[in-house]
């Protein structure tokens, strides 16, 4: 019997889809043989009581999932989200040159430092891109500072609020679809294939309500893994590889008949019906993992 902390915040509950997955991991341990709890911010004294971590709640360094994940990996526990894939993912400027080191099929990326801020670098990136552009901010999750701009002073504004946030910024060619794809991938192999739609009129998946903090969300459709096209598969572990072994999200987008990655994310969103539901077993092949 494997010990499993799950460690989650209250947040993780308020919505039913995610509530109900993280039963249905408790379940397929408990039917595995395995002890599984929910560890919460007043618990992480009992770390070292269990033999294995599964975070589930929303990862950063500047998190306490961070504090548990690094905690549980020096106590030579297994950990989902280990410490580097937490550290590799949450700067997007580190994994987009990994990517670039190790030839992984990407989205044309440029990073943008406070001293190259100046008109002419604008000219020539819009030169080079075309217009609209995508900035990001290197440490972003759930579609946050992510924006679309056309124009210099647009530019120009999005820029200066990314840089209070960091000393470089992300730039990146838009490329327009109705879809991303998401391919969760664990220890090197694929666990479940989904599309994740824009909403109506909207160019990315996560879009803020116009002067609301609540976001609106476009559907998931879920593919069987087996069903998938495999070179979306290979692009998707391809990617993977350069962060780790983990539990992953790969963010991919479909271009001209190939695919080239947004991102890869630790800590992917597992919600009831939605990515579980054409691969049923992911919760056991996750429980394995974090036993073995």
């Amino acid at each position: 019997m494997t010990r499993i902390a799950c460690f989650v915040e209250k947040y993780n509950f308020s919505y039913s889809e995610e509530a109900g997955a993280l039963q249905n991991f408790k379940r397929a341990a408990e039917s595995m043989g395995h002890e599984f709890n929910f560890m919460f911010r007043n618990g992480l004294s009992e770390i070292p009581k269990y033999d294995a971590v599964f975070i589930r709640a929303t990862t950063d360094p500047l998190y306490t999932a961070y504090v548990v994940s690094k905690t549980a990996w020096e106590l030579g526990l297994k950990v989902v989200d280990d410490p580097e894939s937490i550290r590799v993912c949450a700067n997007k400027v580190h994994q987009y040159r990994l990517f670039e080191k190790y030839d992984v099929p990407r989205i044309p990326t440029l990073f943008l430092n406070k001293e190259e801020f100046h008109h002419r670098t604008i000219e020539e990136i819009f030169e080079l891109f075309g217009k609209p552009i995508v900035l990001k901010a290197p440490y972003t999750s759930f579609s946050k500072y992510v924006e679309k701009v056309a124009c210099e002073t647009s530019f120009r504004d999005v820029a200066k609020r990314f840089f209070r946030r960091s000393d470089f910024i992300v730039v990146q060619k838009f490329m327009p679809s109705r879809f991303d794809w998401r391919v969760g991938v664990l220890n090197n192999q694929v666990l479940y294939v989904c599309k994740y739609m824009m909403p109506k009129g909207k160019w990315k998946h996560g879009v803020k309500r116009r002067g609301k903090p609540s976001f609106i969300w476009g559907r998931t459709v879920s593919l069987k893994r087996d069903n998938a096209p495999q070179r979306l598969k290979e692009v998707a572990l391809k990617a993977c590889s350069v962060v780790g072994k983990g539990l992953y999200g790969v963010d991919i987008k479909e271009v001209n008949g190939d695919y080239v990655v947004v991102e890869v994310n630790d800590n992917p969103s597992i919600y009831s019906g939605y990515e579980d539901y054409r691969n049923k077993d992911i919760y056991e092949k996750i429980i394995k993992y974090l036993t073995e």
